[in-house]
């Protein structure tokens, strides 16, 4: 069904529209418009149709598993052992520490090793060795392999 209505005016179509909806009023001026006379139209009263809906039910929710947050275990610092001091001192040789570690040296064949180290030092024999050589004659003689 297609309707097709046409106004003169403004005033025109708001009588209309108030007599639409069922407000019409008695002071207002009628209508040059016959299908707005009140002779002529008589609107019925509007009532929107009846729908019925039905119930939204929202779709079932998947449990979403939770998972409390992990904790990592707290690392302790590993217990460090006291440190040793580091002794201050040189170590100190005497002329029979050094005898003693030269002697297997001979024994094993490296006499001539030997020899030649005493010579280095500006001496012929152990006993010309200075007490300020001792531990730097040690250190040649750990070289050789001797255990002081």
């Amino acid at each position: 069904m297609t309707m097709t209505v046409v106004f003169e005016d403004y005033e025109d179509m708001m009588v209309f529209a108030e007599r639409l909806v069922g407000r019409a009023t008695s002071d207002k001026g009628t209508s040059q418009n016959p299908a707005t006379t009140p002779e002529t139209f008589t609107p019925a009263p509007i009532t929107p149709p009846q729908v019925q809906q039905a119930p939204v039910t929202p779709p079932p929710m998947q449990p979403v598993p939770v998972t409390p947050p992990v904790q990592q275990p707290v690392q302790q610092a590993p217990a460090t052992p006291p440190v040793q001091p580091v002794p201050t001192t040189v170590p100190s040789y005497t002329l029979d520490d050094l005898t003693r570690a030269a002697i297997p040296l001979m024994d094993s064949g490296k006499q001539p090793d030997l020899l030649h180290l005493i010579q280095s030092f500006g001496v012929e024999a152990m006993p010309s060795l200075r007490p300020d050589q001792y531990g730097a004659f040690e250190t040649a003689l750990r070289k050789l392999g001797a255990q002081i």
